[in-house]
């Protein structure tokens, strides 16, 4: 079985910049299939046209979208993101609806890991092993 992990917006942007610790993490998924979701993707085309060099960063956007795979939303995820919104609300625990959705995507997917800087929030949300670095 190949092993999928999904890398968050923080690690792809931290991988841009060439973090140190990010690109020791990436080199941890050499055997391992990467994915991302749309959202993810959405945020980075957003970073892309507010930088200075926005023709550069889209570029980098676009050359990513053909090397990792693109889990895109579905009526799985929505259910999911619902269910996952009501969960942590009752709980007291709400995260960015964004975080809920990239969670939602990759659970409905199968994708039970996030690799990411943003361990407060992924955390909250039991079915997803979150790794930093």
């Amino acid at each position: 079985m190949i092993k999928l992990v999904c890398l968050d917006t923080s690690f792809i942007a931290d991988l841009n910049r060439k973090d140190k610790r990010a690109l020791e993490k990436l080199k941890s998924f050499a055997k391992e299939r990467m994915t991302t979701t749309v959202i993810n993707i959405g945020e980075l085309y957003k970073g892309a046209y507010g930088h200075h060099n926005v023709e550069k960063k889209l570029k980098e956007v676009d050359d990513l979208i053909q090397i990792l795979i693109v889990l895109e939303m579905n009526a799985t995820a929505s259910k999911t993101y619902g269910y996952y919104y009501q969960f942590l609300k009752r709980r007291g625990e709400l995260i960015d609806e964004r975080d809920i959705l990239i969670a939602s995507i990759a659970i409905s997917f199968g994708e039970m890991r996030i690799v990411t800087r943003n361990v407060e929030h992924f955390r909250r949300i039991p079915e997803i092993e979150v790794m930093s670095y």
